[in-house]
């Protein structure tokens, strides 16, 4: 059985890698991933059932780099 946040990083970490890529370029994309889904753990247990979990995602990506 794969964990809940195990499928959410499967289904949505090449989309999260893309966004990281694009706005800090190859060289700094994986270690942005990385704090992304960090952060995505933390609060995950409060994210509601009904979230957009891939908008969620992409929008932790775009704050933790501001």
């Amino acid at each position: 059985m794969v964990d809940p946040f195990e499928q959410v990083v499967a289904e949505h970490g090449a989309v999260v890698w893309r966004v990281c890529r694009a706005l800090l370029g190859p060289a700094d994309a994986d270690d942005a991933w990385q704090e992304t889904f960090l952060a995505a753990l933390a609060a995950y247990p409060r994210l509601r059932p009904d979230s957009n979990v891939r908008g969620w995602l992409v929008r932790l990506s775009r704050i933790s780099r501001t």
